[in-house]
């Protein structure tokens, strides 16, 4: 599986579909001959490579691309970075983050109604104290 870089994924501009994403991705790992490399690679036909290298890309080769032995999860993800430059450990860690900050907000919250309870609690002892 080809590697794209932190710099490239991170500064580029370019707004991409997911065919794009997938094209770039095939004509990076084979410059010299994409559609011949890929036919090898994911047992694809030569329409099938075409339609990746070209950017027109079939979900049904998708799908078979990610279902071959040389595909799977981390080429889908890899897929995933190029598209939304967005590295799985920068989206967890952004995640990660997100939840400290509601954690944080949800402790305030629970401190402040425990707070409400015990004066309440208080206020409710001293009722019957001077109902007695």
């Amino acid at each position: 599986m080809g590697e794209i870089s932190s710099k490239y994924v991170s500064e580029s501009s370019e707004r991409l579909t997911t065919k794009n994403a997938w094209a770039m991705y095939a004509r990076r790992r084979w410059p010299n001959n994409g559609v011949k490399g890929s036919m090898a690679e994911w047992s694809l036909t030569e329409g099938e490579a075409k339609g990746l290298i070209y950017a027109q890309i079939s979900q049904p080769t998708i799908d078979k691309i990610l279902d071959h032995p040389n595909g799977g999860f981390g080429l889908g993800l890899l897929i995933l970075t190029i598209k939304t430059k967005t590295r799985l450990e920068n989206y967890i860690e952004q995640q990660a983050r997100e939840a400290n900050c509601e954690k944080r907000t949800f402790e305030a919250e629970e401190h402040r109604l425990d707070d409400m309870q015990a004066r309440l609690a208080g206020r409710n002892r001293l009722d019957r104290d001077t109902a007695e």
